[in-house]
């Protein structure tokens, strides 16, 4: 049984973009094919439109940081995937990362490097084709870097897929809404926690985990992206109706028990 729940949370969110100004001034490092359209917007008149031309390391990206950071942090936007959206095998989406609170950088350029604990952490939400196995985009999943990661068969260490059970398969042409949310460890204790939603649908939730040894690591940057490694064609991603916000996600409109297992740790 799939359940859905409404997520709820205990505060306000402390930034809301829904690109109606027309302007990308609250973001940083722009880089790569933006541009907001006036044409199918999830609300309002106007959404972020980034695409990923044909060729290597194609796509673009928007950061928003907010320093010094939070241990606890949520994060939602609604997506939506052209129609004829395919990546092929590789591609990541929007990242939810830990900066050094003297380095707002610190979490940026780390592909292939295990986290010490006291450098960065970071965690995307992205779809994943496994190898063709899935319909494009894929099933939705967490990409994660943290210091207890398991190195890959390359000797290098490339994020940990925490894949969604049951499976969220990610449509094509249609606006769905994702939720992020992380919770960090007392430094030096395998005590946090992350968990993701779509539509409300719970995607996982993975307990024990140890993000940092130190409190000058904290959840300090969202970054809106579409990174493709080898477009072999013309793709598009939408966004919309940014959110960040403090504090915990609360499960509404199911029983709370079966969603608490229903969201029980996966890896």
């Amino acid at each position: 049984m799939t359940l859905c729940c409404l997520l709820l949370f205990t505060q306000p969110p402390i930034f809301h973009e829904d690109f109606e100004s027309g302007s990308l001034a609250a973001w940083g490092d722009n880089r790569g094919n933006l541009r907001i359209v006036e044409e199918g917007a999830y609300k309002g008149k106007r959404c972020l439109e980034v695409t990923a031309n044909p060729g290597k390391g194609a796509g673009g990206h928007i950061v928003r940081w907010f320093l010094p950071g939070y241990d606890e942090v949520w994060v939602r936007w609604a997506v939506k995937f052209a129609p004829d959206f395919d990546q092929g095998n590789h591609m990541h989406l929007c990242a939810l990362a830990g900066n050094r609170v003297d380095d707002k950088w610190s979490a940026f350029g780390k592909a292939g490097k295990k986290p010490t604990g006291t450098d960065f952490f970071v965690t995307n939400l992205e779809p994943w084709r496994d190898w063709g196995r899935n319909e494009p985009p894929g099933v939705l999943m967490l990409y994660s870097y943290w210091p207890d990661m398991q190195r890959s068969r390359d000797g290098m260490y490339w994020g940990n897929n925490l894949l969604s059970n049951p499976p969220l398969m990610v449509p094509r042409g249609k606006w769905t809404v994702w939720t992020l949310w992380m919770k960090l460890n007392e430094p030096g204790k395998a005590n946090g926690e992350q968990a993701f939603w779509m539509d409300g649908k719970p995607g996982g939730r993975w307990k024990g985990m140890r993000f940092r040894d130190t409190l000058d690591l904290r959840l300090n940057s969202l970054s809106l992206d579409l990174y493709i490694h080898d477009s072999k064609q013309v793709n598009r991603v939408w966004f919309d109706e940014v959110e960040i916000g403090v504090g915990t996600p609360t499960l509404m409109g199911v029983n709370r028990q079966a969603a608490a297992d229903a969201m029980q740790s996966t890896g």
